[in-house]
C-alpha cells in the first residue's frame, strides 16, 4: 500500500504541473508518464516509451492541454463515459464488467456482467475491449490527472494480476484418469487434440481400439477418434450423430454417401463418467462391432478395413476432418489399437478392470495411458510409435478465453475463422491487453501492469519460438483469425524496457516472429499486393516494424512500413481520411466504383483510420515529411472526429463501426445504427474509439529529438507545458470555422525553432507575424516554415491561412468529387442514393475558389449551393434518434467549356486526357492566377497540349481563346 500511496502521490504532483496554468511556476512540472523520467521518446501513438533512432518524438499527453472547441468537446464526452460507465453509483462497476469474463476464465468469482457486443461469453474476442479500457483510463488519468481514472484503473490491474495468477495454477498438464493419469482434451483445457502418428494403421486389416472417456458434455458429431487420408477416405468413431443416434463408427473410402457404419444403441454413451468405448473389425465374418462398457451396442456388415484407407496422414483422438465438427470435450485415458479383432470376452476385461501394468500385447500396434506430463503421449506398447498432444501451455497467459485458442490457431492445426472450432484473432486481443498495460505503465507508473506484461511476454515467446518463419507465415496468413494487431509493437517495447540482455534478445525475436513476410517483402520491393487484404490485419503490423527498427537499426523494417503508407495513401483513402470496403482493401486506385451500386456499403472502418494514424505519427518521429501531417489532419478531422456521435452517453462509446461513404446515406446502414453495431460496447471499433477521443492533443505538437524545434502541426486551441525547455506555449484558434491561429509564449525564453505547418490546401496565402510584424517567408502548401529566434514571454505568432473551398477527385473517375473547406469535408445534406449534380467553371473567379457558387448561411460552418446544405462531415447526428443523411462526393457536370458567361460550344466532359481530366480542370488546376493575363496564358498552353493530342481542332481551340479573351469582366475578383 505504500508503493502505491508513493506513486501516486508523485503522479498528482507531475499531473497538477503539467496541466497548470501559466502562472504557476513550471519547475515543478516533473510530467505524469513513468517514460517521462528516461527522457521520453518516440511514442507509440500514445506511449511516450524510449526506443532512439528517431529525430521527432512527442510531448506526454499531460503537458498539452485541450481549450475550448470541437476536438475537446468530443474528448468531454468520451471522459464522461470513462468516469461513469455504465451509469451506476460504483465506480468499480466499469472495472468489473471488464474484468466479468478474465475471471471466469481464469475460475474465480466472476460477479455482475460483461460490457457486451463482442465481449460477451463464448464471443472468440471477448477481452480485448478490457485492454482498450485500460488504454482511455490511462490517457484520461494522464490528461487529466482526476483520480477517479486513477482508482479505476489500478483496480483493474491488480485485478488482472490476480487472474493471471490463477491461471498460472491451473492443471494444465494430465488429469486424474480411469486408473492413473489421463488428458483432458478441449477448452477450457489447454489440451486440443491429440495427433497419432502417420501410417500407424497401414496395412492393419483386423482391428480393434478401445478407450476410457469421460465426456463433459453432450457433443453432436465429436470424434472420439479419426484416421483420414483425404474427405473422403477416413475412419472415425462419434459418440453422438445427434440427440437420439450414437455411437457411431463409419469408414468409407468414398466419401460420406458410401459410409459403412455401425450405429449403436441411443444415448448409450453417458456423459460426466467414465464409459469404455470399443470397435472391433473382423476380416473372418466381415463384421464389425461397438462395445460400450464392454456391452455389444451394435454390429453391421463391414467389408473396409483400415488397410483399404492407405497410409493416413489425419490420425487424431478428439479431432474430426470436417471443421464443422467440434473437438471432443473429454477426458481420456488407456487408447489402445489392436491389429487383431479382440473377442466379447477381451473387450469385456478391458472394460471391467483398471489396465494391468504388464497386458497382453498380442497384436498390439499402439498404447497410449498419458501418464507422463508433457506434450508427449508416450507409446507403452512397446512400438515406438509416439503421439503428440496439441495444446501445450505456459506460464504468463493473460486472456479471458482459454488458452486453446492460441492452439487452435498454431501449426499444426491452423483453424480458420470458421465452423465449430473457430478461431478469431487471439493475438490481436492479446494486443489489446498488452497495449494497455503498457500504457498503464507508462502513462500513470503502474509497475505491477509492467510485470503482468513481462509474463506475458515470455509466454509469448515460448509460445512462438518454436515456429519456423514459413510456420508463422501460415498461420498470419489466415484470413481475420490470423490477424495480431500491433504485437511487434509491444514486444519491440518489451525489448527496450527488459531488465537484462537475455530477456530483452528473447522479447525483440518474438517481435521479429510477428512480421508478416508474404506482405513485408512485397512492401520492401514497393509491389502493391494489397487488393483484397484484409485491412487491419496488414495495416497493425507496420507500426510494430518501426518499433523492431528504433531497437536494430535494421532500415528494411522502416522502408517496409514507409512503403506500405504510400501503397494506402492516397490511392486508397477516401476524402473523409478513411479506408477500406467491408474491411479489406481493394485495387489501387479504385474509390467511387460501385457507390451506387448494390454493393456492400460498409466503407471506412473506423479502426482503419486509428491504425493508420499511428502509424502516418511514428512515421513522422523518423522523416519530417509534410504528407504525413497533411493526412494525419484530414483524417483525423473529418473520419476520427465524425466517428464520436454528438450526443452523451454513460453506457455506450457512441463510436461508429463504418462511415458510409455511399450517396444519400447516413451513419445508419439499413437497421444498423453504426454507433450501435454490435452493442455499442465491446467491438473493435469501440474499443479504439476509447482511444482516439482521448488523446486528440498527442501530436498537435512535435519537438525535435534534439530538442532544439517544436513542430505546429494541428491548429487546435490548446496550451502546450515544455519542462525540458522552459515553455509554456498558447495556441488560441478557433480552427476550423476560420483559417487563422495564434500561438503566445506564455512562460519561458530562449532561443527555439518554430516550424509552423503550412497545409497543402492553403493556396490562397499563408501569412505569418511575430508581434504583429508580418515575416517574410516562403510558405509552399504542404511543407513547413521555421522561425529562429530568441524568444521572450509574451511573444506572440500569428499565422493567416484563409480556407477556399476546393474539390478532391476520385482516382478513379475525376468527375466524382468532394468538396473541402480547408481541412473540412463539407457533405451535401440529402438523402436521394444517387450522385447530385453540380457546375462549378462557370461560376469561378481568377482566384479558382468555388466560393462564388456557394453562400454562407447564418449557422457557422453551414454553407448552401444548387440549393442544398452543405454541413461538416464532423458534426455526427446530434439529435437523438435523427440520423442525417449526406453525401460525402457528388457528380461534377460540366458540359460545356466556359468562362464565366462566355460560352464556346466546345465539349468539356466529353473529353478527357488520360488522367481522366477535362480542359477546364487542367486550366483551373493552376490557380489562383494573379490577373487575366496569367489565366489567358494558362489557357494558351493548355489548348496547345489539347490540339497536338488531337483532342480539339483548331477552330475549337480558337473558340476557346476568344472566349478566354472576353471573359475579364467576368472573372475578375
Amino acid at each position: 500500500m505504500g508503493k502505491q500511496f508513493s506513486r501516486r502521490n508523485l503522479l498528482r504532483v507531475g499531473v497538477l504541473a503539467s496541466a497548470a496554468p501559466a502562472a504557476m511556476t513550471i519547475a515543478s512540472a516533473t510530467g505524469v508518464s513513468a517514460a517521462s523520467a528516461n527522457g521520453g521518446g518516440a511514442g507509440t501513438g500514445n506511449t511516450p516509451v524510449q526506443l532512439g533512432r528517431t529525430t521527432a518524438k512527442p510531448f506526454d499527453l499531460g503537458q498539452v492541454a485541450l481549450h475550448e472547441g470541437i476536438f475537446q468537446q468530443k474528448r468531454d464526452r468520451m471522459l464522461n463515459y470513462a468516469r461513469n460507465y455504465p451509469g451506476t453509483a460504483n465506480i468499480l462497476d466499469g472495472p468489473d464488467r471488464m474484468l466479468h469474463l478474465f475471471r471466469a476464465n481464469a475460475g474465480l468469482p466472476a460477479p455482475g456482467t460483461w460490457p457486451g457486443g463482442w465481449d460477451t461469453p463464448n464471443h472468440l474476442l471477448r477481452g480485448h475491449f478490457t485492454g482498450h479500457y485500460m488504454t482511455l483510463l490511462s490517457q484520461a488519468y494522464a490528461a487529466t490527472g482526476e483520480e477517479i481514472f486513477l482508482d479505476k484503473l489500478d483496480y483493474l490491474v491488480e485485478e488482472l494480476g490476480k487472474c493471471q495468477r490463477a491461471l498460472d495454477g491451473r492443471e494444465v498438464g494430465r488429469v486424474a484418469g480411469r486408473s492413473g493419469r489421463a488428458v483432458r482434451l478441449s477448452d477450457p483445457h489447454p489440451n486440443q487434440y491429440v495427433l497419432l502418428p502417420a501410417g500407424l494403421l497401414a496395412g492393419v486389416s483386423d482391428v480393434t481400439i478401445a478407450v476410457w472417456i469421460k465426456h463433459a458434455t453432450t457433443q453432436t458429431n465429436a470424434k472420439i477418434f479419426t484416421f483420414g487420408a483425404s474427405s473422403s477416405t477416413y475412419m472415425t468413431l462419434s459418440p453422438w450423430v445427434s440427440a437420439n443416434l450414437g455411437p457411431r463408427f463409419a469408414i468409407t473410402t468414398s466419401g460420406s454417401g458410401n459410409e459403412q457404419r455401425i450405429d449403436g444403441a441411443s444415448n448409450s454413451v453417458p456423459v460426466g463418467e467414465w464409459a469404455h468405448v470399443a470397435v472391433t473389425i473382423s476380416t473372418a465374418d466381415a463384421t464389425g462391432r461397438l462395445y460400450v462398457n464392454g456391452i455389444e451396442v451394435g454390429a453391421n456388415t463391414i467389408r473396409l478395413t483400415p488397410a483399404n484407407l492407405g497410409s493416413t496422414t489425419n490420425n487424431w483422438i478428439g479431432r474430426s476432418q470436417s471443421a464443422n465438427d467440434p473437438y471432443l470435450n473429454a477426458t481420456v485415458d488407456d487408447f489402445r489399437v489392436y491389429g487383431r479383432a479382440l473377442t466379447s470376452a477381451e473387450v469385456q476385461a478391458l472394460a471391467n478392470d483398471p489396465a494391468p501394468e504388464s497386458p497382453d500385447r498380442t497384436g498390439m500396434v499402439a498404447w497410449y495411458r498419458f501418464e507422463e506430463e508433457g506434450e508427449t503421449a508416450v507409446d507403452h506398447s512397446g512400438n515406438g510409435r509416439d503421439a503428440t498432444i496439441i495444446g501445450t501451455s505456459y506460464p504468463g497467459f493473460l486472456a479471458a478465453f482459454p488458452e486453446g485458442q492460441f492452439s487452435r490457431l498454431e501449426p499444426p492445426t491452423l483453424q480458420p475463422n470458421s465452423g465449430a472450432n473457430a478461431v478469431w484473432a487471439p493475438w490481436y486481443t492479446c494486443h489489446k491487453i498488452m497495449r494497455g498495460l503498457l500504457n498503464a505503465y507508462h502513462l500513470t507508473g503502474n509497475e505491477e501492469a509492467l510485470d503482468i506484461a513481462f509474463r506475458m511476454g515470455d509466454w509469448a515467446y515460448h509460445r512462438l519460438s518454436r515456429y519456423s518463419q514459413a510456420e508463422l507465415d501460415r498461420m498470419w496468413n489466415i484470413y481475420s483469425a490470423g490477424e495480431a494487431g500491433s504485437m511487434n509493437e509491444v514486444m519491440a517495447e518489451l525489448s527496450a524496457l527488459a531488465p537484462d540482455a537475455e530477456a530483452s534478445a528473447r522479447y525483440l525475436q518474438a517481435a521479429k516472429a510477428f512480421t508478416f513476410t508474404t506482405l513485408f517483402d512485397a512492401s520492401l520491393a514497393e509491389r502493391d499486393e494489397l487488393n483484397g487484404r484484409h485491412a487491419n490485419q496488414y495495416m497493425a503490423p507496420n507500426i510494430g516494424y518501426l518499433r523492431i527498427f528504433e531497437q536494430t537499426g535494421v532500415e528494411e523494417y522502416h522502408t517496409a512500413a514507409r512503403n506500405f503508407w504510400a501503397m494506402v495513401v492516397p490511392h486508397r483513402t477516401f476524402s473523409n481520411g478513411g479506408a477500406g470496403r467491408s474491411e479489406h482493401f481493394g485495387v489501387r486506385g479504385i474509390i467511387t466504383s460501385g457507390f451506387t451500386s448494390s454493393s456492400d456499403p460498409r466503407h471506412a472502418e473506423t479502426c482503419c483510420a486509428y491504425n493508420m494514424l499511428r502509424l502516418t505519427r511514428n512515421l513522422f518521429f523518423h522523416d519530417q515529411n509534410p504528407a504525413y501531417m497533411d493526412f494525419y489532419e484530414k483524417a483525423l478531422h473529418n473520419q476520427v472526429l465524425s466517428s464520436r456521435r454528438d450526443v452523451d452517453s454513460v453506457t455506450a462509446t457512441e463510436v461508429t463501426y463504418h462511415q458510409n461513404m455511399w450517396p444519400g446515406r447516413s451513419r445508419r446502414i439499413g437497421s444498423t445504427i453504426e454507433y450501435s453495431r454490435y452493442g455499442g460496447n465491446g467491438s473493435c471499433c469501440n474499443g479504439t474509439g476509447l482511444e482516439s477521443h482521448t488523446k486528440y492533443q498527442e501530436s498537435i505538437y512535435f519537438q525535435s529529438a534534439d530538442e532544439s524545434t517544436l513542430y505546429v502541426n494541428l491548429f487546435i486551441a490548446s496550451t502546450l507545458t515544455w519542462p525540458g525547455r522552459g515553455f509554456v506555449i498558447t495556441q488560441e484558434t478557433q480552427y476550423p470555422t476560420e483559417g487563422a491561429s495564434r500561438l503566445r509564449i506564455d512562460q519561458g525564453s530562449g532561443r527555439l525553432k518554430i516550424s509552423l505547418r503550412v497545409p497543402s490546401w492553403a493556396v490562397k496565402g499563408y501569412t505569418v507575424r511575430i508581434n504583429g510584424l508580418r515575416q517574410q517567408l516562403t510558405a509552399a502548401p504542404g511543407s513547413y516554415v521555421t522561425l529562429d529566434r530568441h524568444w521572450s514571454r509574451g511573444d506572440t505568432i500569428d499565422i493567416s491561412m484563409p480556407f477556399s473551398f476546393r474539390v478532391e477527385k476520385a482516382l478513379d473517375n475525376k468527375s466524382i468529387q468532394s468538396i473541402l473547406y480547408g481541412p473540412t469535408l463539407m457533405v451535401v445534406r440529402d438523402d436521394t442514393p444517387s450522385y447530385r449534380e453540380f457546375t462549378f467553371f462557370k461560376d469561378l473567379k481568377l482566384d479558382g475558389d468555388l466560393a462564388g457558387a456557394i453562400q454562407p448561411t447564418n449557422v457557422p460552418m453551414h454553407f448552401t449551393t444548387h440549393g442544398y446544405t452543405l454541413a461538416p462531415y464532423y458534426i455526427s447526428d446530434p439529435v437523438p434518434g435523427q440520423f442525417n443523411a449526406y453525401h460525402p462526393y457528388v457528380k461534377r457536370v460540366e458540359p460545356e467549356v466556359v468562362f464565366g458567361s462566355a460560352a464556346t460550344g466546345v465539349p468539356n466532359d466529353g473529353i478527357r486526357d488520360e488522367g481522366g481530366e477535362t480542359f477546364l480542370d487542367r486550366v483551373w488546376e493552376t490557380a489562383p492566377f494573379r490577373n487575366h493575363g496569367q489565366f489567358l496564358q494558362r489557357v494558351m498552353v493548355v489548348s496547345d497540349e489539347w490540339v497536338t493530342a488531337g483532342r480539339h481542332t483548331e477552330s475549337q481551340r480558337q473558340a476557346i481563346f476568344l472566349a478566354a479573351a472576353k471573359s475579364e469582366r467576368d472573372l475578375a475578383p
